[in-house]
């Protein structure tokens, strides 16, 4: 009995083999320059970084009314955050909140829930915009400055102080 161990398809097995490898191997190649070059080029999603400044909080001319504190909030880093609540030592929990007009033109906040902080953006809290509506505390006087913790989804709770700013007619906040 003859011995044969060399079928005649085994030198096309190898070449597919050898293709299949080479294929994979490009492929990889390829992925790999391709991220390297997107994260150089500074797209790399880098986690979000939040910075909180210019934290005032306005006097309401009626000593413990609802007011409006504001703070610019910027996103250094690479993934959107999201601000999703606010404390502070207030009689009343602070809730985010955004400028709305009604068909008489008359202006009022209305609540908003999170407010969006978009990758290396900004979100610049104003009277025309989003906000955060508390209870005034009747003791608060001009220059003294409260503390709030700013809560984000991914970058965790911030802790600012805001100043308090008397609102006279025709100044800005």
């Amino acid at each position: 009995m003859t011995n044969n161990s060399t079928p005649s398809g085994r030198p096309r097995r190898i070449r597919e083999a050898t293709m299949t490898g080479a294929v994979v191997a490009l492929a990889s190649l390829v992925a790999v320059g391709s991220l390297s070059a997107w994260t150089t080029a500074g797209y790399a999603g880098s986690p979000a970084r939040i910075e909180v400044s210019e934290g005032r909080v306005l006097l309401p001319v009626i000593p413990g009314r609802n007011t409006n504190a504001y703070f610019r909030i910027v996103n250094t880093g690479g993934a959107p955050d999201r601000l999703v609540s606010v404390i502070t030592r207030s009689e009343t929990n602070p809730e985010l909140t955004v400028h709305r007009m009604n068909t008489s033109n008359g202006a009022y906040r209305e609540r908003s829930g999170p407010v969006d902080v978009p990758a290396y953006g900004e979100v610049e809290m104003s009277p025309h915009g989003p906000a955060v509506t508390l209870r005034a505390d009747p003791s608060w006087r001009p220059g003294e400055r409260v503390t709030f913790t700013l809560d984000f989804r991914r970058s965790g709770k911030v802790t600012v102080d805001a100043v308090v700013r008397a609102v006279t007619p025709g100044s800005a906040p």
